[in-house]
């Protein structure tokens, strides 16, 4: 059971964050999926993070996340990325720049029925003011409510 939540855990942040296989990664997710970020308050259903992810994919066309470790215990993953690329739109207050900044997250899935149902992900937020020495709006860049 372990190795089927790893292998599901591993597409689903692969087909999100590094294809942009949108469609796809829906059928990953129980119906009452929902998503939670470091870098905003609101708790977001699939749509809202296919919109998150698409916006961060648009700012950062070259962005590449590597799952560098992933632990799994019962019904719940974790995994441990670092996610790096360029700032070719401005966004969450960050400037367009050509400098390659890297930074790392953590994420936890949640599984329910071979699918998952959750995803809550803390990002290095300090790394990354570190690397462009500019505060981090705090706020969802759609404005989606």
């Amino acid at each position: 059971m372990e190795r089927e939540i790893e292998k599901l855990a591993r597409n689903f942040i692969n087909l999100a964050w590094n294809k942009g296989q949108f469609n796809l990664l829906r059928q990953y997710c129980t119906p009452g999926f929902h998503y939670h970020t470091t870098f905003n308050e609101q708790v977001l259903c699939i749509d809202e993070y296919v919109a998150y992810v698409k916006t961060f994919r648009q700012c950062m066309p070259d962005l590449v996340l590597t799952i560098e470790d992933m632990m799994v215990k019962d019904d719940k993953a974790i995994a441990h990325s670092i996610l790096s690329g360029t700032i070719e739109q401005s966004f969450f207050g960050l400037p367009a720049s050509d400098k390659l900044i890297t930074f790392s997250a953590m994420s936890t899935l949640e599984v329910y029925n071979d699918k998952v149902n959750c995803l809550d992900s803390m990002i290095d937020i300090a790394g990354i003011q570190r690397q462009v020495v500019t505060p981090i709006a705090m706020d969802f860049p759609l404005g989606i409510k």
